[in-house]
């Protein structure tokens, strides 16, 4: 079976906060309607927009029904966010709308933990190796890329190869809840040692400690010990 793509064409930051920030206020139609009139400045084509809105409502407004709840609590945070504390929202988001999305900055998060240089064209071959080796493949990995390359999440080589940049770092214990739940809804697990939480591949770009009493105050979440010293957090809702 074909695993479907989706992400096939690049993202703007900008386009995220304006998607973010009206989201909690218009209806479906309106957002489709208010997507079309910001982007004109942005995308003059009439297809490419229509896909930038498409990939904008996916991330923002029209999320899987599990979502709902995550994407609520954090639109009620948005307006009073830093730009690296929205950054971080924008990440975790796509992270579970696009699946494509996700499997590319988790094999970036791997190999940034071995070197300090990814080829563009390792990223490639990996993508195709999961996905296929189809064009389709090669216009997503890349949409990807140049994606988190302009909302400055990784820096670029002359050399063709990516690297990383100074981490971002968020220090809004309000976030914890939602790094947790990002980590364990994308790796399909219910529960994680909250170590592990720390230096995800996924969150690669970001430099966070989790506080434990974060996470034991907010609902969704049981935090329990195993073993002498571990602590494990468990999702608690589907």
């Amino acid at each position: 079976m074909v695993k479907p793509v989706g992400f096939d064409q690049k993202i703007m930051l900008h386009h995220l906060d304006f998607t973010a920030n009206e989201a909690r206020k218009l209806s479906r139609k309106e957002m489709y309607e208010a997507l079309d009139y910001f982007l004109r400045s942005d995308i003059q084509g009439a297809k490419s927009r229509k896909n930038a809105i498409t990939m904008l409502m996916k991330i923002w407004y029209l999320v899987d029904e599990n979502v709902i709840r995550l994407r609520d609590s954090v639109l009620e945070l948005f307006p009073h966010l830093t730009k690296e504390e929205r950054l971080l929202l924008h990440w975790g988001m796509t992270i579970l709308a696009y699946p494509f999305f996700k499997d590319v900055v988790y094999e970036m998060g791997k190999l940034f933990r071995l070197q300090d240089e990814i080829p563009s064209a390792v990223i490639g071959r990996k993508m195709k190796e999961l996905y296929g080796d189809r064009r389709r493949v090669e216009v997503a990995t890349s949409a990807v890329l140049t994606s988190i390359k302009t909302w400055e999440a990784v820096g670029w080589l002359k050399s063709r190869a990516y690297t990383p940049l100074p981490k971002v770092i968020i220090t809004s214990k309000e976030l914890h809840p939602f790094i947790a739940e990002v980590i364990l809804r994308a790796m399909n697990v219910t529960a994680i040692p909250v170590d592990f939480l720390y230096h995800h591949p996924l969150f690669f770009p970001f430099s966070f400690t989790i506080s434990t009493e974060s996470l034991r105050n907010a609902h969704q979440f049981s935090v329990h010990r195993q073993g002498i010293d571990q602590l494990i957090v468990e999702l608690c809702e589907s």
